[in-house]
Order: structure tokens, then sequence, then C-alpha cells
């Protein structure tokens, strides 16, 4: 096997764990722009270059580089593209999980740890929502800020006994200063900045492991005032003039419930199997998990010294991020907000590096390597540990980074489920029009979940964001926008969902069309259409109405097509009413039929899917009404007919119908000859 210098390997593992995290995530670059993010899209309009640093009542927190960079791309591409803030989220993470494999690598120059730390880190479970939402930037920000941060740091003090020389002092001086410029857009991200300062002692000591036991030493080290710095943010913190209270600072804190999750996150590998003994208490096996985990930490620790100060570094960042959510926020909010653990993960991520590697590795001395270089890196990354501890070690990662990375796919499929209408929307010909939203959905859960404690489900929009804002910033131009409800078209399902009912039905029709998005909720998820829109007389052009091609008692037809594609048939039908009264239970059968006339699909329903009542079109409308059916999987027959007509859905009864000569139609329906799309 050919030798790889060290460089080389370094380079190769940031490589592999950047497109590792890429491509677990770059499904979210095709999302729209939703829930928190449309909370700081609103809240940038009201800031500017100046005022972006100052604390807004707006806003709870005090964390002006939330807001800075959204104001310079607002500046830039005169709005804020999804693609890109979706994008920014996904390179950071990426970036994240390089930095973090270089970390491992310069504390301890092994390929294996180097490999572990940065791809667990970047499939990380409950990262899922801090990467996918822009709006939940902070967390990859202030995390990537730290890791700089502390690779900035450790170059700073990375040849300590030589800092009597005049050059090398220099050097230090301006490391330190980095660093403290990192450390000042640290404090401008995240109030996790504060832990810094602790975070840098304890890289310190994995790089000098002699001041595990040289107290008066390790507290004389640069590092002391990072923290104290920290602790005065803190102080500061409490009198800046943030007058609206956060969600976060809610009552209803259960400590208990709070530290099993924070548990979960740290055993996660353990906790996923919860779902597939649903007879164990999921409690039971995080508790379980978790002493088996402080167990090995406490064993590699007792065995090999070497060992103390790496998994000091990883229970020590782990623990001082959690005890920052666990004992400060409300459980509902923390059970609800796994982004919130996205910087606890590179703890975790650190100490299940450790754990395969101590206990599958054969235990080899750490070394550690003070430089940016890496020397003393294993040069044959196949030796040490034998082929059957080798197997293992592998086993267990994959196990850890499959698992993982099904978890979050599952997730970003659903955020594309929950956001499925504004993909419709933008497929929709309207520019300024109208839009009516039924069934809007909220939020999605669907069982089982895969972790015991906390809620898995994928929230689209806050109780405090609006569709609206929604249309807003996803679609082009003004639209007058309604979020309404209607049951009689949601159905029980297997999985959990709430529904944005924003609005009531909107009433007095303007010169515009009005577009109807109906989101029907199916075994297999929420599935959104373009129902069509109405045309009131209005926004006609000044010219007669359309002639009929078929005349019912309640409607009149006066356009109809049908074309096949892959598997499902569209139908597009243009109604006008009659003059008549519409009855509340006037429906329309859609029926597909084979060349032989038998009965392979239909789609019944009203125009546009909604009772006449509540459609409310005024006279001489023209209804848009626009189906989409869809032929079972085993059909072979070929479709060849369309059959539309009226019909009162209590009775059954067909309404008459005539042609446009007014001679009496076969079956009261019109038929419509199908047509392959191009």
């Amino acid at each position: 096997m050919p030798r790889l210098s060290p460089k080389r390997l370094l380079s190769l593992i940031i490589l592999l764990v950047v497109l590792l995290a890429s491509w677990l995530y770059w499904p979210t670059l095709r999302l729209p722009l939703i829930y928190d993010t449309l909370l700081h899209i609103r809240i940038t309009g009201g800031l500017n270059f100046a005022s972006v640093w100052l604390p807004t009542e707006a806003f709870g927190f005090y964390r002006p580089m939330t807001f800075f960079p959204m104001l310079v791309i607002k500046q830039l591409f005169d709005g804020y593209p999804a693609w890109l803030l979706h994008g920014n989220n996904v390179v950071q993470h990426a970036i994240n999980a390089g930095l973090l494999a270089w970390l491992s690598w310069r504390l301890w120059p092994d390929w294996r740890r180097a490999l572990a730390a940065g791809a667990i880190f970047a499939t990380f479970p409950f990262s899922y929502q801090a990467v996918t939402v822009y709006g939940h930037n902070v967390h990859p920000a202030i995390t990537g800020l730290m890791l700089l941060g502390l690779h900035s740091y450790l170059t700073a003090v990375s040849h300590p006994k030589a800092a009597t020389q005049s050059g090398t002092e220099k050097k230090v001086r301006q490391w330190l200063l980095v660093t403290w410029l990192l450390f000042g857009l640290m404090v401008l991200t995240h109030e996790t900045a504060v832990l810094f300062g602790g975070l840098a002692a304890l890289v310190h000591i994995c790089a000098r492991p002699e001041l595990l036991t040289q107290w008066r030493q390790l507290l004389r080290q640069p590092w002391r005032w990072y923290l104290l710095a920290g602790i005065v943010y803190l102080v500061v913190y409490q009198f800046l003039p943030i007058s609206r209270a956060p969600q976060a600072a809610e009552v209803g804190r259960d400590l208990w419930l709070n530290g099993l999750y924070l548990l979960q996150a740290a055993v996660f590998p353990i906790a996923w199997f919860a779902h597939l003994l649903p007879n164990v208490s999921g409690q039971l096996i995080i508790l379980v998990g978790f002493g088996l985990v402080l167990a090995a930490s406490g064993w590699l620790a007792w065995r090999k010294p070497a060992w103390r100060a790496p998994l000091l570094l990883a229970w020590g960042w782990w623990a001082a991020a959690s005890a920052l959510l666990g004992v400060t926020l409300a459980t509902d909010y923390l059970l609800h907000g796994p982004r919130l653990l996205y910087l606890g993960s590179v703890g975790v991520a650190l100490l299940w590096t450790h754990l395969l590697a101590g206990v599958w590795s054969g235990l080899p001395t750490l070394t550690p390597a003070l430089s940016l270089k890496g020397e003393g890196a294993d040069s044959l990354p196949l030796s040490g540990g034998g082929l059957g501890r080798g197997l293992v070690w592998t086993a267990v990662l994959l196990f850890v980074i499959l698992t993982s990375t099904q978890f979050v796919r599952t997730k970003l499929d659903e955020y594309a489920q929950l956001t499925e209408p504004i993909n419709v929307l933008k497929q929709a010909p309207a520019l300024d029009d109208e839009i009516v939203l039924v069934n809007l959905p909220q939020w999605l859960d669907v069982p089982p979940n895969t972790y015991a404690i906390g809620v898995e489900f994928v929230a689209m929009l806050g109780d405090y964001l609006f569709a609206e804002e929604l249309v807003a910033a996803n679609l082009p131009g003004e639209h007058p926008v309604w979020a309404v409800s209607l049951p009689e078209l949601q159905t029980s399902q297997s999985y959990a969902y709430g529904i944005q009912d924003q609005h009531e039905w909107p009433g007095t029709f303007n010169n515009r069309r009005r577009h109807y998005f109906i989101t029907r909720y199916l075994p297999d998820g929420p599935q959104t259409t373009h129902a069509g829109y109405i045309l009131p007389q209005q926004a006609q052009p000044p010219i007669p109405l359309p002639n009929p091609i078929a005349q019912f008692e309640e409607y009149l037809l006066t356009e109809a097509t049908a074309q096949a594609c892959d598997g499902r048939i569209q139908v597009q039908l243009r109604w006008l009413e009659s003059g008549n009264s519409v009855a509340e239970t006037t429906s329309v059968f859609v029926q597909v039929l084979a060349e032989d006339g038998r009965l392979l699909a239909q789609a019944d329903g009203p125009p546009l899917g909604i009772r006449p009542g509540l459609l409310n079109a005024p006279p001489d409308s023209l209804l848009y009404d626009w189906r989409q059916i869809t032929l079972a999987e085993a059909e072979t027959a070929v479709p060849h007919t369309v059959l539309v007509g009226v019909y009162d859905f209590a009775s059954g009864e067909r309404s008459s119908a005539t042609d446009a000569t007014g001679q009496p139609l076969p079956d009261n329906a019109w038929r419509i000859p199908i047509t392959t799309c191009p």
C-alpha cells in the first residue's frame, strides 16, 4: 500500500467529511423560506447597517450577526433567495465538520479519530433543524466561530517553550489577537460565546496534558482572559435594553426531563434502539446507555492516563453546552428544539470518537501534536489494533453514520412534504393574484419516534408568523393571502398534523384572479394541489363570455381538456355559472374510462374542490377547475375518455345535460378524449 504523507491524509479526511455533510443536506437547497427565517426577514426590514448593531425590541436576544448577513444579502440580491440562504447553512455545516476533523488531527494525529469526529458531527441526527432552516443559522455560525477560535488559540500556544524568542513571541501575540477578534464575533453571534474560555482551557490541556497536574501554571494561561471576558459579558447582557422576553424564557421547566433529553443526545447511538424495543422504557434505555458510556469513559481514563485529557474535552464540551440549555430553558421549548443541541454535538462527536478509538484500537498511546502540520501522524493508517478490532471499529462507525443519515433524510423528506404548498405556488402562473391556502400545514408529526425523548415533528410556521409572510418571502409581487381551514377535506391519519387557520373565508371579489391551493392529508403524507382559480367578471377582458360546449342545470361547461402524463390524467375544466341557484350538495363527477368503457379512476367533487357556498363565486365568473387523477399502479388498460357531469351527491341524481345545440348528452355527461402530453 502506498504511504500517504500526513498533510495529504489530513486533506483527504477533511474533504471526505465536508462532502459527507454537503451530500446529506443538499436537498435543503430546494426548500422555500419557512419558520424562523420569516421572522428574521420581518425584523431585518426594520434595520439598517447602523441600527443592526443595537439591541432590537422585536427580538428577545442581542445577536447582531444574525441580521447583518441578511442586510448584506438584501443589498446584493434585492431579496432573500432561498437557495442562497439554505446553501449558506449547508456550507457552514460542512466547514464545521472539516474544522472539527482538523482540530482532532492537531490534538491527536490519528486518521481514525479525525475521520470519526468529522463524520459523526456531520451526520449528528439532532442537527437537522439547525441546518435545514436558515432562521437557525446562529447555531452553525457560533459553532464555526468557536472552532476557528480554538484553532487560532491552539496555534498561539503551540510553542510555549520558544516564547522568549522575539519572532515567536510576536507570532503568539498575533494569533491571540486573531482569537480575540473571533471571540468578539462570537459575542455578537450568540450568548454561548461565554463558554469559549472554558473550551479553550480544555483544548490547552489536551495540547499539554501535563497541565492537568500543574494547576497554577494552567491558571496562568491565556484562556483565563477569554473566560473572564465571557463572565463580564454575561453580567452586562442582563442590563441590555431587550424589552420582549423570548419564548425560551417561558415558565414550565422540568429539570429531569431536560436532563433526559440532553443525555439522549450524548448516547444517541444507543438511544436509537428505543424504537426497536417498544416494550422497554425509553428512559431506561437512555439511563442504561449513559451508564455504559460513562463506565467506558472511566475505564479508558483509568487504564491509560493519556486518555484523560481527550475525554475531559469531550465530556466538558457536551456538559457545558448542555448545562446552559437544561438549566435556563423551558422544557417544552427544549424538547421541540433539536437545533439547540448543535453546539453540544461537537463534544458528543469527540466522545464517541474516543470511545471507538480507545476500546477497539488497542489503546494506543496518544501523542499531543501542537503544530499545524500534525507531526507524529500514523503514516500507515491500517496499522495498529489488529484486523478484528479494525472491523469492529468500522462496523460501529458505519452503524452510527448510517442510522443518523437515515434519520436526517427522513426529516428532510418531512420538510419537503410540509413545504410542498409553496413549491406548488411557485409553479402556478399567477404573479399578483389573490391566493387562498386551504388546510395549509403548520407542523407534521410522523410516528413512531426514533428517539424516545423529545418531539420529532418538523415545524413549518410558528404561531407568531403568518401566511402572508410565507408567500411574500417566496413569491414575487404582492398577493392578498388567506389561510383557511376546511375540516371536510381533512382526514384522520396515522400521523398528527396542525392546520394554519388564520383567516375567515374570503368574501368580496376584486379585479384579480383568486387561486385556490388545497392540501389533503393522505396515508403517505400531505399532498397539495393547485385546484384552480376564479376569474370574476370585473377581471375579465372586455369580450363576450365564451360559448358553452355543454350545459348543465347549475353550470355551463365552456372548455375541457384531458392529458395523460406518467400515469396521471390532468383534467382542466372551465365552468360558467348558469344563473340558477346552486345547492350545497351540488358536485361534479370526473371519470376516466378505458376504450371498452370500463371505469379506471375518478375524481369527484365540486368545482375547485370547494362547496359552492364557501366558494361564493359571483355571477358570470369563470371557474377554472383543475384536477389530477392517478391511475392504479397495477392498471394496464390505456385511458381513452374522460366523462364530466354534474350531480347531487346527497341523492345521487345527475343533472340533465345538453350540448351547445340543445341536444341531450348521453349519460348526461360530456366526453373528453384523452391526449398524450408532449
